[in-house]
């Protein structure tokens, strides 16, 4: 039996797809989110970006309508349809008001099951995915990210942009980006979320028809073990401001420590009142924009930092930035802690009030974990951190010697002590 919230309903068809359906009395509108247990770790490297593409593809025709009448079928009745893809998995959302949910599940159906994937329609979309790859690269506080990840993951799936490259895409077919898709998009690997204002009845009577029938597939291969690889990236452009990333290894999702470390990089870069804007920007006016994250994978984690500044401040700023962390880990205030529970717990109800947040959560949950959590479970875990948690996953951080580092900016630019 899979844990699930009591106002919920959950529904598992014979080929592995699991259907959540998490009523919202008083709800005029409802969310829709499929998720896929499926991104760019799963692509070889000949496949690289074929995971993104083949998520522009699905909306290029499927079931009979063309792309102009898969978008209409959505936005002519007033909704919304969107998709992503990550390095783990890939969503498929639509909200809109509670009329739409027959004919949204039909169209995100289609997307995942009946797909065309037509020559001429793939010649055209590489084109696309083509001036998308160029506007990441002209972005420079978004590229930074992507030399980040390959310095952190050399040689790996997760390593490699999410887009892939134009050699890469050159070799997608539809006959090869076919067989990908449906390993990819095999029914055991998704999770489908219906949160707003629905009956569970209705929702499985309208999704049963769609889902069920879909054959399983084996599915892909289980992605090679993350291992983090502490490397360097410097890239020299005529642009005015440096773009400065680093990059620890960090604990996964499923780690007790999860939370403990949400919370410290929240009080290490986590807003105004974070001691890295507060020593960066305000008392020494080293950065205009500063944060601290965390990104848990299933198998290991990133902790990291990224910060905007002068070409000539980023050695000073990168040695500010490690002798901060270094001080919270030995030094972390009730104060701060009180401040990061507080911002921690105010998102996590804010969010349980919106249907797509609340189905991105649960699909999320169930994909990973296999069960919901109840927002009191997860305050109370919040609640339960103390100093020492903070102290230790701090520490752990701390004698991290060996780092990762990526650095776009001016040719004048300081280099980092790796």
């Amino acid at each position: 039996m899979i844990p699930v919230l009591d106002t919920q309903t959950l529904y598992r068809f014979d080929n592995g797809l699991t259907l959540l359906v998490d009523p919202m009395p008083g709800l005029k509108t409802f969310a829709l989110n499929a998720l896929i247990h499926g991104g760019t770790r799963f692509e070889t490297e000949a496949q690289s970006g074929w995971a993104h593409l083949l998520e522009h593809m699905v909306f290029k025709g499927a079931a009979g309508r063309d792309a102009r009448q898969l978008a209409e079928a959505i936005e002519h009745r007033g909704g919304t349809i969107n998709a992503s893809t990550g390095y783990e998995h890939t969503r498929f959302e639509v909200r809109g008001l509670n009329a739409l949910l027959p004919s949204a599940l039909e169209i995100v159906s289609d997307l995942m099951f009946r797909s065309d994937l037509r020559l001429e329609e793939l010649k055209r979309e590489k084109k696309v995915v083509e001036q998308e790859i160029h506007e990441a690269y002209d972005t420079p506080d978004d590229h930074v990210f992507d030399l980040l990840q390959e310095a952190m993951f050399e040689g790996q799936a997760i390593g490699r942009p999410i887009l892939g490259s134009r050699q890469s895409l050159k070799s997608a077919a539809p006959d090869n980006l076919r067989a990908f898709a449906r390993q990819l998009y095999a029914p055991h690997r998704i999770v489908v979320c219906v949160s707003g204002g629905v009956e569970p009845a209705e929702v499985y009577a309208a999704a049963k028809p769609l889902f069920d029938s879909v054959p399983d597939e084996t599915g892909l291969d289980v992605p090679e073990k993350l291992r983090f690889t502490p490397g360097h990236r410097l890239q020299k452009r005529k642009i005015e401001q440096a773009n400065l990333t680093l990059g620890f290894e960090a604990v996964s999702r499923y780690h007790p420590d999860i939370i403990p470390l949400r919370l410290f990089s929240e009080i290490l870069g986590g807003g105004m009142a974070s001691r890295l804007f507060q020593e960066a920007r305000e008392a020494r006016g080293l950065a205009y924009a500063i944060d601290a994250w965390v990104t848990p994978y299933r198998d290991g984690g990133v902790f990291g930092l990224y910060a905007g500044c002068a070409a000539k401040d980023v050695a000073p700023l990168a040695e500010l930035i490690r002798k901060v962390m270094g001080e919270l880990a030995a030094n972390p205030t009730v104060p701060e802690l009180e401040r990061a529970r507080a911002q921690f717990q105010t998102s996590l109800f804010l969010n349980h009030e919106g249907a797509a947040s609340r189905a991105a959560t649960f699909t999320s949950q169930l994909s990973t974990f296999g069960k919901v959590f109840g927002l009191d479970e997860v305050a109370a875990e919040i609640e339960k951190v103390g100093l020492d948690d903070l102290a230790r996953v701090g520490q752990a951080l701390k004698r991290q010697t060996q780092f990762a580092s990526a650095l776009l900016g001016p040719s004048g630019m300081a280099q980092i002590a790796a």
